[in-house]
């Protein structure tokens, strides 16, 4: 990760721009919720549309990023119900506690 990085969105966004193969973990993470039922299932699929096209082409992983930087409503409403447990290392994860300011 580089040094330059502010944020847990950040932090997730370049992990996933170095390692793609991870989107399948998050598309798996909706996918097993949407078989347990669970009450936010639009935003899952919302998840896995923007997760299939960021697998499928470089636009659909700039679509990504945008959500994971955005700051309109939309994209925070989205980044409240993140499919992206299991992304990051338990270093990855101290260092975006430690850029949040606060523990998880």
């Amino acid at each position: 990760m580089s040094d330059a990085v502010s944020s847990l969105w950040e932090l997730l966004a370049e992990k996933l721009a170095a390692h793609p193969e991870l989107l399948a973990v998050a598309r798996e993470n909706c996918a097993r919720w949407l078989r347990e039922g669970h009450s936010g299932a639009a935003r899952l699929r919302e998840w896995m549309r923007c997760l299939a096209g960021a697998q499928a082409s470089p636009a659909g992983f700039a679509r990504l990023r945008a959500v994971l930087a955005g700051h309109d409503e939309r994209d925070a409403r989205l980044r409240d119900f993140h499919p992206l447990a299991g992304i990051l290392t338990r270093e990855e994860r101290r260092q975006a506690r430690e850029l949040c300011g606060y523990r998880h």
